[in-house]
């Protein structure tokens, strides 16, 4: 029987994926963890036939996680089921080498059939993300500013325009403060922005990051410029 790991903070939502790979009769033995550093203790504990994460989890920075579990775990499908919008990241986990990108507004019956395919050796792509693949296929040079960094840079960007501190991204990211300076130094330059609150204002317009107040979005911007924004340590 194949083995499958669902990786999900919410025991809710892990409960819902198992009630539908029980509805679409795939015959899989399920378990689930709640973090990324659980995931990474499963995955080295034993012989899994695939694993379906969410690239939001708190512990994990994003990309980042899926990234890590693709270059050590090269052989392993990997569903990524998340409520991150499919533009920008369904194109970035596919690009990184996620077997499938599968956004949680689905179907308990997509969601089945994607899992169908990627425990079967095949891809699961939407249409919606199939559409963004040709587009970018035949206009790879009408990128957006966002679409130029690279998987490290993208989630610092992301973390930065959430308001997070240089301490707190490098704490997730697993790296020193003097990098993640480095990184938004390239961020800014790669994107045009100014500073943090242009950052997070371009996040949130282009839906980057979820909606929040008007204040909430001026708050967390002006505490992240003043963080994110001092002088890196020597």
């Amino acid at each position: 029987m194949q083995k499958l790991l669902i990786v999900d903070e919410q025991p809710v939502m892990r409960a819902g994926i198992l009630h539908a790979i029980e509805a679409a009769g795939l015959s899989v033995a399920v378990e689930g963890v709640g973090s990324a550093a659980e995931a990474i203790n499963k995955l080295r504990s034993g012989i899994w036939s695939g694993a379906m994460i969410d690239i939001g989890l708190s512990d994990a920075g994003g990309i980042s996680f899926l990234n890590r579990l693709i270059k050590t775990h090269a052989d392993l499908p990997v569903l990524v089921f998340t409520a991150m919008p499919e533009s920008p990241y369904g194109l970035r986990a596919l690009r990184t080498g996620a077997a499938g990108f599968l956004h949680k507004s689905a179907s308990p019956e997509i969601l089945g059939e994607a899992l169908r395919r990627v425990l079967g050796g095949r891809r699961y792509v939407s249409p919606a993300l199939a559409e963004q693949l040709a587009d970018r296929m035949v206009n790879d040079s009408d990128r957006v500013p966002h679409e130029l960094l690279t998987d490290r840079e993208f989630e610092i960007f992301r973390l930065i325009a959430l308001g997070n501190s240089v301490a707190d991204i490098g704490e997730t990211l697993n790296i020193s403060p003097k990098t993640v300076h480095v990184h938004r130094a390239n961020i800014l330059r790669k994107t045009g922005l100014a500073d943090n609150r242009a950052l997070t204002s371009y996040a949130f317009e282009h839906r980057l990051i979820p909606g929040r107040r008007s204040e909430d979005r001026q708050r967390g911007s002006d505490g992240g410029a003043q963080q994110a924004s001092e002088a890196p340590p020597r």
